[in-house]
């Protein structure tokens, strides 16, 4: 351990034991576990240059879309304090625990795993004030020795906190697989929690609790022609493209903070997390992708097990109007002489659509229920 290293870690450690505990300590008082709430989970990971007291602001809103937890970034500690002076001040921090915990939410940061493993007083600190989770970067198979060290380490604070980790492609399932090991043999609870990124185009879906669906930030439209659009049209939901990688992967959201700052992506996100919770075939049904004859032209089906109910996804993702053409591919599937009726759509459009000659406008998309 180098000078800077062991005078950080001390600074930390002091800092930390005269820390009060702020909020609940991980999930204790919230009568769910954090294997459940994983299940469930709805984040808000926030831009690195978000301050407390701008994460404080955000909390309204994160009850809009149904978010009851916030990811910070890298923290990033200096040799006086567990983090940079441009993200405010400790009682900036210390009310934003507060009001975190009176309203039964969760925070997480990031912390680098060598760091974490190597920074015991960093740790001790953010632990201290009752944080939920430690996202710990992207990690391989082979840091699986020092997770499971940290691990140990956080089960001696009170309350569960959860560990983070992201992984990709192959290694996922090597990972997944060696994170359940010590809590399947042990009852206690698993080495990490896996964000796994997919493919959400794909049409492949993977087990929710090993995956997220992260949720960038979108270009924000016209505030007012959006409003009007969606007053008028009651399936207007302008932002329904950005969003479709909620209806087709399963696993929790993960929502970019800037989502928060405009009324209508907000009120966007809200309307489909809805249709997302309440929809029997975007929760259980399978992924079929369509090919179209033209390339800019985006379908999927998410089809019912018995083919009632099933829905049709579509998007221009070009710059010219796009005919459906989607009778021959519709039928090969088993839809035959059927029709279109949207239940969400990003143009001002109205009424049924003929699978056919139906078309979309540049840069719009439908969510819409395939009729006999």
């Amino acid at each position: 351990m180098s000078r800077r290293e062991f005078v950080v870690g001390s600074l930390l450690v002091a800092t930390g034991a005269r820390a009060q505990q702020l909020a609940h300590a991980g999930w204790r008082g919230n009568g769910i576990t954090p294997e459940v709430w994983w299940l469930h989970a709805s984040m808000i990971r926030c831009a690195k240059d978000v301050t407390f007291a701008d994460a404080a602001k955000m909390l309204d809103s994160m009850s809009d879309v149904g978010a009851d937890s916030i990811l910070l970034p890298d923290l990033e500690p200096t040799a006086k304090q567990p983090f940079a002076e441009r993200f405010g001040t400790e009682e900036e921090l210390d009310a934003l625990l507060r009001e975190m915990s009176a309203r039964r939410m969760h925070l997480l940061l990031h912390i680098p795993l060598q760091r974490a493993a190597s920074n015991a007083g960093e740790v001790r600190f953010w632990m201290s004030r009752g944080v939920a989770g430690i996202d710990l970067g992207t990690l391989g198979a082979g840091d699986m020795d020092a997770a499971r060290q940290l691990r140990a380490s956080l089960d001696h604070y009170p309350g569960h906190r959860i560990l983070l980790a992201r992984t990709a492609g192959q290694e996922a399932q090597a990972v997944t697989s060696a994170a359940r090991r010590r809590g399947a043999a042990s009852g206690d609870p698993i080495t990490l929690h896996i964000l796994s990124p997919q493919d959400t185009e794909s049409g492949i879906r993977h087990p929710g609790e090993v995956n997220a669906v992260e949720i960038p930030a979108m270009p924000v439209g016209d505030e007012k022609a959006d409003a009007a659009a969606a007053a008028n049209f009651p399936a207007a939901v302008p932002y329904v493209r950005s969003l479709f990688p909620l209806l087709l992967a399963s696993g929790s959201p993960i929502l970019d903070s800037r989502l928060l700052t405009s009324d209508m992506a907000r009120k966007s996100v809200q309307q489909v997390l809805a249709f997302r919770n309440t929809h029997a075939v975007v929760r259980d049904g399978s992924v079929v992708v369509l090919t179209t004859a033209q390339p800019s032209l985006r379908v999927w089906i998410l089809r019912s097990k018995g083919g009632r109910g099933s829905l049709l996804l579509a998007a221009n993702d070009g710059t010219t109007p796009a005919n459906l053409l989607l009778t021959s591919a519709l039928a090969s599937n088993g839809f035959r002489n059927v029709y279109l009726r949207p239940l969400m759509r990003s143009d001002r459009g109205m009424g049924a659509i003929n699978v056919e000659i139906g078309s979309l406008p540049p840069g719009s998309a439908i969510v819409a229920e395939i009729l006999h």
